[in-house]
């Protein structure tokens, strides 16, 4: 290959690298974040700024730390669990069948390299044709750029199917409500599998925490926010 275009191939990559710092595609789909608290609803942006925000979210995830958080799949308009279950077409080889993930434990909460973001690893079970594959944890950050625009963003993590099936699958989460009261979290999903199987899904789910916010508190004012270590995950910074 000549130096010209080995250049050219570096800077493409570069560039794709770069752009893992914009915002990610399903974001477009929120228009507003809604927040819930201990006294009512509103808009994030008419009430909050992006540190109280991060704040609350850093209490949430610290709140459950470890403990299994059930993803349903939900609407923006009732924003209620409807089924248990995220699930989307695959075809692993020449089989055909749902991927589907009900679960997400997160954990490792800590300040990220980046003002507005923490850094977090999950561990997301998921199923083929009901079969669970062995999977890496996921590395990943929660953005808060602004009151409208809060994400999660995992790189992509290592998946096999019984032994045979070879895969690189990815997560993002684009917020959409947060309900503390009630330990929920909506927003927008993607999924995707690569290599022996290949699917991708996307659409509305509703997080549920096991803990919630303790009434009489509320998470985004008046309550201090103890210090997290910061992370040395660099490959999590945008």
């Amino acid at each position: 290959m000549g130096k010209h275009r080995w250049s050219l191939l570096v800077a493409a990559v570069a560039a794709l690298l770069v752009s893992g710092c914009v915002a990610i595609p399903q974001q477009k789909f929120v228009k507003e974040v809604h927040i819930c608290t201990a006294d009512d609803c509103d808009t994030a942006n008419h009430k909050y700024s992006a540190e109280q925000l991060l704040a609350g979210f850093q209490q949430l995830l610290k709140a459950n730390e470890g403990e299994k958080v059930t993803i349903c799949d939900s609407d923006p308009k009732t924003r209620a669990c409807e089924s248990v279950g995220f699930c989307y077409f695959v075809l692993g080889g020449t089989l055909p069948g749902n991927g589907c993930s009900q679960s997400i434990v997160f954990s490792e909460i800590a300040m990220g390299n980046q003002p507005g973001q923490l850094a977090l690893k999950a561990d997301m079970p998921l199923t083929f044709i009901w079969t669970p594959l062995k999977c890496a944890s996921m590395t990943g950050t929660l953005s808060v750029r602004s009151a409208d625009e809060i994400s999660f963003e995992f790189q992509p993590y290592y998946c096999n199917w019984m032994a045979v099936g070879n895969m690189s699958a990815t997560f993002n989460f684009a917020v959409e409500s947060l309900d503390l009261s009630r330990g929920q979290v909506g927003g927008y999903a993607s999924h995707a599998v690569k290599g022996t199987g290949n699917g991708r899904g996307s659409g509305y789910v509703i997080l549920k925490f096991q803990k919630a916010m303790p009434g009489g508190d509320n998470w985004l004012v008046g309550q201090p926010v103890p210090p997290l270590p910061r992370t040395q995950l660099s490959g999590a910074e945008h």
